[in-house]
């Protein structure tokens, strides 16, 4: 999305789009977490305060009561899952709450569509009405979904769906209720080499980490299992996560919940910037037909000769210093930016 115009008195140009991620970032990620383990509020939710990252986690209903309990599927060991008292503190903190199935089951794609839809919509009215906020994001259960999954979801009321793929997303995803993602496995897949290379791959695209759980090296969990043998533990050493976290700290990426990059997408490409030339002035009209939910600020790019300018955006006025030949602004869809030449 790109538009210039010109000064006739000045034969300069100027130009303006939208960066593809907020901020101007080289990439998105979303850090996720499924089942809600207690483990994670206990080691992973100081580790991003730390580094300042909100992350996307969701939660089975039928675990989670307003204490923190014990829980399992049949055959395997308990493990302590958060309480909603735990899980409202995670969403004033500004995270994202999303579903991960009202049972920990695969949905059934032999089901009616309307079928599917019902037991998708039972948990996110659970935690809308526990947290007295829109669910937007859906994480399957076992990843497990295609199409007629996503259309289940879609006709739910959820926005964006979570499943695997081992892979990045593209900066225009296929389907923004299949959304590919990566996983970590155990404490060494991947390791330190493999997360760098995870990051080196995400250049220009959306990453989406899934975490389950993060427990102490000796702990009871880890110990039991090592006793079984366990490959795939789905479960990480604090101390690793948090190397996980340092690395991607120091890349210029935009960390944001499941819900944030994807409402960013959608307004990206469904905004329309309109531009023109008045008394001096120059006017940038952020045109949307969107719904009212889509209100998340857009990064605007902006190039122009002036070193100085006063930028009035939705009637709030700031100056901008240019130095680099270019300024990012923060627009609303519906905003429109009038930029004037500072004497």
């Amino acid at each position: 999305m790109f538009l210039w115009w010109s000064n006739e008195l000045t034969a300069q140009k100027f130009s303006a789009e939208i960066c593809t991620w907020k901020d101007d970032k080289a990439a998105a990620v979303s850090i996720t977490f499924d089942d809600a383990s207690y483990s994670q509020y206990e080691y992973a939710y100081p580790v991003l305060s730390k580094y300042g990252f909100k992350a996307t986690f969701s939660l089975v209903g039928e675990w989670t009561k307003e204490q923190a309990t014990y829980s399992a599927e049949p055959g395997y060991f308990e493990i302590k899952k958060m309480g909603w008292q735990q899980i409202r503190q995670l969403h004033k903190a500004g995270n994202e709450i999303a579903s991960h199935g009202y049972r920990h089951r695969r949905y059934d794609r032999r089901l009616p569509l309307d079928t599917l839809a019902k037991q998708m919509k039972r948990n996110k009215t659970l935690i809308e009405q526990q947290t007295g906020d829109t669910c937007y994001t859906i994480h399957y259960p076992y990843s497990f979904a295609n199409k007629k999954t996503a259309l289940a979801a879609r006709k739910a009321g959820f926005s964006f769906g979570r499943t695997g793929g081992d892979s990045c997303n593209k900066p225009i995803p296929d389907n923004l209720l299949l959304l590919k993602s990566r996983a970590i496995l155990n404490d060494t897949t991947p390791n330190l080499s493999g997360f760098e290379k995870w990051l080196a791959q995400a250049h220009g695209k959306w990453l989406i980490l899934m975490y389950h759980h993060l427990f102490p090296k000796g702990s009871k969990e880890m110990r039991i299992l090592e006793y079984h043998k366990v490959r795939n533990t789905y479960s990480l050493y604090p101390a690793t996560f948090d190397k996980q976290m340092q690395m991607l700290a120091q890349k210029n990426y935009w960390v944001a919940p499941v819900k944030d990059v994807g409402k960013y997408i959608v307004e990206r490409e469904a905004v329309k910037l309109k531009t023109h030339r008045c008394f001096g002035r120059y006017v940038i009209k952020l045109q949307s037909k969107l719904d009212k939910v889509y209100d998340d600020p857009l990064t605007i790019r902006v190039k122009l000769p002036w070193q100085k300018v006063k930028v009035n955006i939705g009637g709030k006025e700031k100056i901008y210093s240019n130095t680099k030949g270019e300024i990012l602004l923060e627009a609303l869809p519906g905003n429109k930016i009038i930029i004037k030449k500072k004497k």
